[in-house]
């Protein structure tokens, strides 16, 4: 009897390299990479002129369920990420904070039945919780997220309870997912931006300004080496938060860098000419930001890759002045093949965009051996790719609630062809075909 699946015909994206050969799929997994079809499979996808890659992990997004779900649910944000070629997210809404082990397991309990892609769970650290970071990860948390500044409604925290945090953290052998802009700064800009009756849309990068990013970064950083704690610092949006890690790193610190293609592709300019469409946080810097990124990004100096899918409809966007619309852009629809189009375009090395969006951010979650990579015994989820594809984005291609993309109209090479999760195709040219429940709750 031949195995479930094989997969021929494809330029193969292993740990190992690129090679030919056949991916051969049993129960879900990958059984091993043969040198030619068996043609005793129950079932084959000839994927002549394709190229196989570990499907994507997207380890910072937000689909705000639980919760009101009026931005975004997981039917549709799951259902995004397929077709665009990521088959585990790692998801934490700050609409219903976790912040106990008792409400990650109401919450991986409520998502059962509701994910078309694989999900890791995230938790929130608030000031009293600081020290439940030993039963969030025995209940099955991927990571805890702290705010140095008060975002979202979640309340920020000082150094000194950031450093409480992280001792707890290195004891429980749990991530720390750091969003890092200093609380002090970024409040003293907003007194006196609003003082002098500014909501023009410049206020953006003066009110999160790059120093504010820096000076939490620095903080974060040196605590991660005091304490020993393992810490990503999110979204990246300036080359100097990069160089702070690595100098930690040089001294110890167990530290990741993460950057996201809001950083890499829009600028300060755009920001403040757009200002709702193009609110978050940190926000984009001025325009050679962006080439330093991109340079650290191949370099290796950058880890990880996410979407920081944050997503508002544009009615939510444009509702209220610039200080009370909503933070974040929708991203998980756009990731994969804006990144796509930056290695067809020689921007970024296939192998690169293969280790921080997909086998260093399984990795990072625990996930290592499973996720992140087309290697015997891992999970069976591969998207394949045709780089000599071609598509123009438009805001009635995107499946998530926001309905909109800041990307509109980039003509982007490369396409994603087919998505399979564990084996089971979930998407086919840009469209899911997979209902909820097929992704289930993946656990470090």
């Amino acid at each position: 009897m031949g195995a479930d699946l094989e997969i021929t015909g494809a330029l193969l994206v292993t740990p190992e390299g690129e090679r030919r050969g056949t991916l051969v799929v049993e129960d879900g997994r990958i059984a091993g990479i043969a040198e030619r079809p068996s043609g005793r499979a129950r079932r084959t996808i000839d994927a002549d002129g394709l190229v196989a890659l570990p499907g994507m992990v997207d380890s910072h997004v937000h689909f705000m369920e639980p919760g009101p779900t009026e931005r975004e649910d997981f039917a549709h944000g799951s259902a995004a990420a397929a077709a665009a070629g990521v088959t585990c997210v790692a998801e934490h809404t700050h609409g219903w904070p976790v912040t106990t082990a008792d409400e990650l397991r109401d919450k991986a309990a409520h998502l059962a039945g509701r994910s078309v892609v694989d999900f890791a769970l995230g938790a929130h650290a608030s000031p009293d919780t600081l020290g439940a970071a030993g039963e969030l990860r025995a209940a099955g948390a991927a990571f805890v997220k702290a705010f140095t500044c008060t975002t979202h409604g979640i309340e920020g925290l000082d150094s000194a309870r950031q450093l409480a945090l992280l001792r707890a953290a290195a004891r429980a052998g749990i991530r720390v997912l750091a969003h890092c802009e200093d609380e002090a700064m970024t409040a003293a800009a907003e007194r006196e931006l609003r003082g002098a009756l500014r909501d023009d849309f410049g206020v953006l990068p003066l009110w999160r300004s790059p120093e504010a990013e820096l000076v939490a970064a620095a903080a974060t950083t040196l605590l991660a080496r005091i304490t020993g704690a393992r810490v990503t610092i999110a979204h990246a949006s300036q080359p100097e938060v990069v160089e702070l890690v690595e100098r930690e790193r040089a001294g110890g610190a167990r530290l990741d860098v993460e950057t996201c293609p809001q950083y890499l592709l829009l600028d300060e300019a755009e920001v403040v000419r757009h200002g709702p469409t193009r609110k978050f946080t940190p926000p984009a810097r001025p325009a050679p930001a962006a080439d330093g990124l991109w340079a650290l990004l191949e370099s290796g100096a950058i880890d990880l890759l996410s979407s920081d899918h944050a997503p508002s409809t544009l009615a939510q966007k444009h509702e209220g002045d610039i200080w009370e619309c909503p933070f974040g852009l929708p991203g998980v629809d756009t990731t994969f093949p804006l990144m796509l189009d930056a290695v067809v375009r020689g921007r970024l090395s296939l192998g690169r965009l293969v280790t921080v969006y997909s086998a260093n951010p399984a990795a990072a979650l625990g996930l290592a051996g499973r996720k992140g990579a087309l290697a015997p015994g891992a999970d069976a989820d591969v998207v394949l790719v045709d780089l000599d594809g071609r598509r123009t984005l438009a805001d009635d291609q995107v499946l998530s609630k926001a309905g909109w993309t800041p990307y509109a109209g980039r003509e982007l090479r490369g396409a994603v062809v087919t998505t399979l999760l564990r084996g089971v195709t979930v998407a086919e040219h840009g469209a899911p075909v997979a209902g909820p429940g097929t992704g289930v709750h993946v656990a470090p």
